[in-house]
């Protein structure tokens, strides 16, 4: 008999299994539908609770998750995250040079500690938590602009 394939699902797909789980499906079937072996089926169920928290955390990112590792500083990263989204809004200019800034603000005030290092992979991994995709450098606030819309949608009519 041939080994079975390594297949890792994401978190998505976990939350998937459990719904199946509950509405009564085997282990079995359910083990042979996405290709892994009825003992990680069983891992999952028995670790229903943290998959999901962890789903309902809120975290951008998520569905393409395949592990549950959590952030060593989930505090500073939540109020990190919620001033990334104020100063978004505003349409502030923002680079990964500021976040770290204020990443290392929130954690000295979080923590009362000054030992934080924001590195370019901790930036890199709290940007794929948080579904950060870029940031670009302009002195310009961000801007949508609005003259070029009328036209657009007219020769958007007329193509229709």
């Amino acid at each position: 008999m041939s080994k079975r394939k390594h297949n890792t699902l994401n978190l998505e797909e976990k939350v998937k299994i459990l719904k199946l789980i509950e509405s009564g499906e085997s282990f079995a079937n359910i083990a042979s539908k996405y290709g892994v072996g009825k003992s990680t089926v069983g891992d999952i169920k028995k670790n229903t609770t943290k998959i999901l928290e962890y789903v309902s955390s809120g975290d951008k990112g998520v569905g393409s998750r395949k592990t549950l590792k959590l952030s060593a500083y989930p505090a500073m990263e939540k109020s990190l995250y919620t001033w990334f989204l104020q100063e978004r809004s505003r349409g502030t200019p923002l680079s990964g040079d500021i976040l770290c800034e204020k990443a290392k603000f929130f954690y000295q005030k979080i923590a009362q500690k000054d030992d934080f290092k924001a590195s370019s992979g901790w930036l890199q991994k709290f940007k794929k938590r948080f579904g950060i995709r870029q940031l670009t450098v302009s002195g310009e606030l961000l801007s949508s602009d609005f003259s070029a819309v009328e036209p657009f949608k007219e020769k958007l009519k007329k193509k229709n």
